[in-house]
C-alpha cells in the first residue's frame, strides 16, 4: 500500500523506529560507596533460618523487581523473594539447614543495581 492510500482512507502513516533499550532501568545504577555502605549497615554474620524482610533503596520499575528477583534466587538457602516495590521492601525466607551470609545477601542487592539499608529479622 502507498502512503497515499492510506490518507485518503483517512489513516495516517506511522513510521516505527526500533530502539535498543538498555537491560535494567535508569534506578539501577548503584554507586560503589553505596555499596560499601549497604555492606556496612547490614553487618558481619548469617541469616538464621526464618523470614526477613530487606529495606532496598532505589527500586522503581518492574525490571526492578526482577533484577532483585534473580540475584537474591542465587544465593543458597534464600527462599522464593516477594518485592514490595511500592514500599521498597523485599520479603525472603531462609530455609532450614542453610545459613547465607548478611554480605551475600547485600552483595545480591548491589549486583541487581540498589542499595540495602537494612535487614530486619520477622517475628515468628
Amino acid at each position: 500500500m502507498q502512503a497515499s492510500t492510506l490518507r485518503a482512507c483517512g489513516l495516517a502513516t506511522v513510521a516505527l523506529t526500533l530502539v535498543a533499550l538498555p537491560t535494567g532501568c535508569a534506578s539501577t545504577q548503584t554507586a560503589p560507596s553505596d555499596r560499601n555502605a549497604s555492606l556496612a549497615a547490614i553487618g558481619d554474620g548469617t541469616l538464621a533460618p526464618g523470614r526477613y524482610d530487606l529495606v532496598v533503596r532505589g527500586m522503581s520499575c518492574p525490571k526492578c523487581i526482577s533484577n532483585v528477583d534473580l540475584q537474591l534466587k542465587r544465593i543458597d538457602g534464600v527462599g522464593e523473594p516477594k518485592v514490595d516495590m511500592k514500599n521498597g521492601v523485599v520479603a525472603i525466607t531462609v530455609r532450614d539447614g542453610s545459613a547465607p551470609s548478611r554480605a551475600a545477601v547485600a552483595t545480591a542487592i548491589s549486583d541487581a543495581g540498589f542499595t540495602l539499608t537494612e535487614i530486619r529479622e520477622v517475628p515468628r
